[in-house]
């Protein structure tokens, strides 16, 4: 018999339990090509990088997608090597040479992966199309997406070149396995016993301490100054956390875990249950040979929904800032009544009938002087002179109307409100008095009643912002100082409006002080839009190969053990505590590296939160949306592949033998 047919047949017997692993090398493929063919898709890449960013990126991602589906087609192999070895051993018996076998081998990896690159050639080029057109619509990009072509034929033969490559790798990896394996290894791998686990009370600890202490490391952070990230320095205290979080998951996968089943061992009453008296045991027969494979499913976890919580959270938190960035609609700087008439003018004659306020503000510039000046007076010198930006009460009552705020309690003579910059503690500020100055003589002493994050004018024009009675006000307005003319522009829909905007940029070409939120909001999708694009890719692709290899793994736990569940079923457990038996074996393998995963990517991001990103809104919620979104989608995708695992062993001790009666 040709080895294609008995490769043809074996797969077609074998359908169900190679299904999973065809749609997964499809999808994943389908996701590669999809990359692919944005990365060559030169219409839309001239379109959405100006610098050579995205092309840049297209190839850092490119090596870490190709070498993640070569690490996964090369596991997925393994372990079906691993099944086969039984099956190869009767070939050998029956005359066949290792080299026949390997031909066999490549055989249907050949057909696995050429139907699954046909599969995702077709989905990716479809989810090309879409991600194409997304992006044009979003980024409002005048492009005609009918020009694109459907699939793409560079992409097609970089794609079947590549999978000639893995086929080659995968090929070279089954002669390895094939010529170092005597015939006795071959029929007895699958039933190859583990070895005993010595495990130590202070290996369990130190995995447990070491965890603790990254932990511990990572949440320093959020004292700021006090911190060992700013007092020691930030990329040694890096280096320790992920070190002691490294080392920390290895010590508790390989010690902790054994040493707590051992301590539920010597406890009889726990023991002697139905469930775990059979859980237990199974769990710690397999650890070993799953220990690196699960160190590797965490860190990969941990490190795949930190660097998408990290994307979205750079997309997401400075949109969510922007409302403190420029809080009006429009907001910019007039010099004299002459260039404040075209703008508004020209304002006017773009908006035509539609509804919309503009409000002047007038910013007295000071210095002051002070034992407790805020870090606010002196930022960023290199840009501004060290002082305040002085309003008065009025004008920031009236302008917090207009953005659709709460009003503020007026200030008697003698008090002000400090706007701050960056979050921190109210109460640090508060009583602080400024004797404000004109050149070298004192005007006025005001005392800070309260500070706030609620700045009325956008950062562009005012930073330092101190917000003073009306009557400090026209007292400091007396003295002459420097001063500066602000238009405020707000109203329904204004925030959204290009005509505005554009109408006030022809206005004044040259200033680089007009800002709209309208502007800001769609430069920060056309800068971030790519990178997230680029980020999920690489993302879905590791998610999708994480739940897979655990599929792998807990389909061959149950395939090797469907002995015992027979003798389970003889002993009297019924097809329900079978069925539970199961649930809780791949309970546990999912709950490992999704709980810890989880852990690490949470005190990764508020690390990275924290260190790298400039804070201005300070409210948990800015921070919690996009972790949320990255945990649910992790969270998705890992229910979906528990739910299609469960059902897949079900299957395989359905159609055993005998299991107590067959479980339904």
């Amino acid at each position: 018999m040709k080895l294609s047919t008995i490769a043809v047949k074996n797969l077609k017997r074998n359908f169900s339990f190679y299904s999973l692993y065809l749609f997964s090398v499809a999808f994943v493929l389908m996701i590669f090509f999809c990359f692919a063919s944005f990365s060559r898709n030169e219409v839309i890449l001239e379109r959405i990088s100006s610098d050579g960013r995205v092309e840049t990126m297209c190839r850092a991602v490119a090596v870490f997608v190709m070498a993640f589906v070569v690490f996964y087609l090369s596991y997925s192999n393994k372990f079906f090597m691993r099944r086969r070895m039984g099956e190869l051993g009767i070939y050998a018996l029956l005359g066949y040479r290792k080299s026949a076998m390997l031909c066999l081998l490549t055989v249907e990896n050949g057909i696995v992966c050429f139907a699954g690159l046909i599969v995702g050639i077709l989905a990716g080029s479809l989810l090309h199309k879409g991600l194409t057109s997304g992006i044009v619509a979003l980024l409002g990009l005048s492009i005609d997406v009918h020009e694109i072509p459907l699939i793409n034929r560079a992409a097609v033969r970089f794609s079947f070149i590549f999978v000639l490559a893995v086929l080659l790798v995968l090929a070279l990896s089954n002669a390895k396995i094939l010529w170092n394996a005597s015939l006795l290894t071959m029929v007895r791998l699958e039933k190859k016993a583990e070895k005993p686990i010595c495990v130590h009370f202070f290996n369990a600890a130190l995995g447990a301490a070491f965890l603790l202490g990254g932990y511990l490391l990572a949440l320093d952070i959020v004292r700021g100054k006090k911190s060992l990230w700013v007092t020691v320095g930030f990329s040694p205290i890096a280096l320790l956390t992920m070190l002691l979080v490294v080392v920390g998951t290895a010590l508790f996968i390989y010690s902790f875990l054994p040493y707590a089943c051992q301590k539920i061992k010597a406890h009889k009453a726990i023991l002697y249950q139905e469930n775990t008296i059979v859980v237990v045991p199974k769990f710690m027969h397999r650890i070993r040979s799953n220990a690196k494979s699960l160190i590797l499913l965490i860190l990969l976890s941990a490190g795949t929904l930190a660097i998408l919580g990290a994307t979205i959270l750079s997309v997401w938190y400075p949109l969510a800032a922007l409302e403190r960035i420029i809080p009006s609609a429009i907001e910019y700087p007039v010099v004299n009544d002459v260039q404040k008439e075209l703008t508004l003018q020209a304002l006017s004659q773009a908006m035509g009938s539609e509804a919309y306020q503009t409000y002047e503000t007038t910013i007295l510039k000071v210095t002051a002087t002070s034992e407790r000046l805020p870090a606010e007076y002196a930022i960023n010198p290199n840009v501004r002179a060290p002082g305040f930006d002085c309003i008065r009460y009025t004008d920031y009552h009236a302008l917090r109307q207009l953005q659709g705020k709460e009003s503020v309690a007026a200030l008697s003579a003698g008090e002000c409100i400090l706007i701050k910059y960056r979050p921190g503690d109210e109460k640090s500020d508060a009583g602080a008095t400024y004797t404000l100055m004109e050149g070298n003589t004192p005007v006025c002493a005001v005392t800070v009643k309260a500070s706030s994050l609620q700045n009325v004018i956008g950062f562009a024009n005012s930073v330092a912002t101190l917000v003073l009675s009306d009557q400090d006000y026209q007292q400091v307005l007396a003295a002459a100082p420097d001063s500066a003319r602000i238009i405020s522009v707000n109203g329904d829909g204004m925030r959204s409006s290009e005509i505005a905007y554009q109408a006030l940029r022809s206005a004044m070409p040259d200033s680089p002080y007009l800002v709209s939120a309208w502007q800001r909001q769609n430069e920060l999708i056309h800068e971030n839009s790519s990178t997230l694009l680029l980020v999920s890719f690489a993302t879905i692709i590791f998610l999708v190969a994480t739940g897979s290899i655990l599929y792998f793994q807990n389909i061959s736990s149950v395939t090797y053990d469907k002995a015992d569940y027979e003798i389970l079923g003889k002993m009297g457990y019924r097809p329900a505590m079978i069925k539970k038996l199961i649930r809780r074996q791949i309970q546990i393998y999912f709950l490992i590296p999704y709980v810890l995963g989880l852990l690490h990517s949470i005190f990764a991001l508020l690390c990275y939160k924290s260190a790298l990103m400039d804070d201005l809104l300070g409210k948990s919620s800015a921070v919690i949306v996009p972790i949320l979104f990255s945990v649910a989608i992790f969270s998705l995708i890992y229910a979906i592949y528990y739910q299609v695992t469960k059902h897949a062993c079900y299957q395989v001790i359905l159609h055993s033998s005998s299991a107590g009666g067959s479980p339904s």
